[in-house]
């Protein structure tokens, strides 16, 4: 269909209604109340310019906006662009909207050497993976019974101290502990004061029939040492027993008591069926807690899809766990510049890649690249679904090697 008619311009504050009506149109969301729509507008930031929306007429049909963010690499913090809202409206479909977006976030990315690497969180796994995005880490899913919910013994879990507090007056204090965490695993990210607010409201639409948002601080000998926020839900069978969960939403805590002392918590809250766990690590410290690991229902899918804007300062954006010297061949259909050889070196403490003219030791796509990125799939994986190239004998080891992390990767929160 021709496109002609449709303007790509930057959105300003005065576009907001527009873009909260395409948002719930598209991902099929409940009117906002007021309260969520003030802070909606200051996460979304269209006054800082980068937001584009797709105008047909004067009608929005198309809108891309962007966060600067932090996610946490092997090796420190690397800026990352946060891709938060970005939708086509049901009657603009099949109209090269989309990918008009996608593109212009890249190349403005890349022109104006912002940040070296864009993430999001997907509504649909088949979308984005042909604008080069690869599922760089995943998140675990656990459903725990009550009766079947006892934990290994944990050393000093005795000593730490639940207790409820009022979620709207213990923000400050959450967020510090949050911020405590990010590091620990790559590709954390740094959670910007207004995101630590909308995290912790309590929008009656959010509630789906459960209960007020609550939480708990762990303490320790008068410090805080993590924290959880949950809902309940109050459901029986027809027998009357209780089958209703408690949905965990966030559970960070500083050391494995801790964890322990909140989940301990969490499963044994009376009147529910069990708890369910959302959105954590593959390698949650309950894989390895629960007794009857069996018995909780473990479901895994992608969680952050990862885009390398530039190869080479997202690659010399992080240390490697073995001593490495690689050549890359790098295809990207949609980033030209990204198209090539690149020669990585690094180590424990530094990294540099540069193009060269040498042969190749490995040739991979940049869809695939970005999965590796933080650790969360190897090269040898790929190998073995025939999504890497090795020119080198030797080489698919050597890479998986230096790309390695002690922790999977997660995304502690969605975007």
């Amino acid at each position: 269909m021709p496109t002609d008619d449709l303007v790509l311009r930057r959105l300003t504050p005065a576009d907001m209604p527009q873009v909260e009506e395409l948002d719930t149109l598209v991902f099929l969301e409940e009117a906002s109340s007021e309260a969520e729509r003030v802070l909606y507008e200051e996460i979304t930031g269209l006054d800082l310019g980068r937001g584009i929306g797709v105008f047909d007429g004067t009608e929005l049909a198309g809108v891309g906006t962007i966060a600067a963010l932090e996610m946490s690499v092997p090796g420190g913090l690397l800026p990352m662009a946060g891709v938060l809202i970005i939708g086509v409206k049901p009657t603009h479909r099949r109209r090269g909207i989309m990918t008009r977006m996608i593109r212009h976030q890249l190349r403005e990315l890349h022109e104006e050497g912002l940040e070296p690497v864009a993430g999001l969180t997907a509504s649909e796994s088949v979308i984005y993976g042909r604008f080069g995005y690869g599922q760089a880490s995943y998140g675990g899913y656990f459903a725990v019974p009550r009766e079947r919910s006892a934990l290994r013994p944990v050393a000093g879990i005795d000593d730490v101290r639940i207790r409820l507090v009022p979620t709207a007056d213990s923000v400050a204090v959450c967020e510090q502990i949050h911020a405590r965490q990010v590091g620990k695993r790559p590709g954390m990210l740094v959670r910007p004061e207004p995101w630590g607010r909308w995290y912790a409201a309590d929008f009656d639409r959010r509630r789906a029939g459960r209960s007020a948002k609550r939480t708990v601080l762990a303490e320790r000998g008068g410090e805080r040492v993590g924290y959880a926020r949950y809902r309940t839900r109050d459901e029986t069978g027809a027998n009357g027993v209780a089958t209703g969960y408690t949905d965990i939403e966030e559970i960070h805590a500083d050391d494995a008591a801790a964890f322990a002392a909140l989940s301990r918590y969490l499963l044994g809250i009376d009147l529910t069926g069990g708890a369910r766990f959302w959105r954590q690590p593959v390698d949650s410290p309950l894989m390895y807690l629960l007794e009857d690991l069996r018995a909780a229902d473990m479901r895994v899918r992608e969680v952050l899809y990862l885009r390398l804007v530039d190869v080479d300062r997202a690659l010399a954006g992080r240390v490697y766990a073995h001593p490495i010297d690689l050549v890359l061949e790098v295809t990207d259909g949609l980033c030209p510049w990204n198209a090539g050889r690149w020669r990585l070196t690094g180590d424990e403490k530094t990294a540099q890649c540069v193009p060269t003219d040498a042969s190749a030791d490995l040739v991979i796509d940049v869809r695939e690249l970005a999965a590796v990125y933080l650790g969360g799939t190897t090269f040898a994986a790929l190998e073995q679904a025939a999504l890497v190239t090795e020119s080198r004998p030797g080489a698919v080891l050597d890479a998986s090697r230096a790309f390695a992390t002690p922790l999977a990767p997660w995304l502690q929160f969605g975007i």
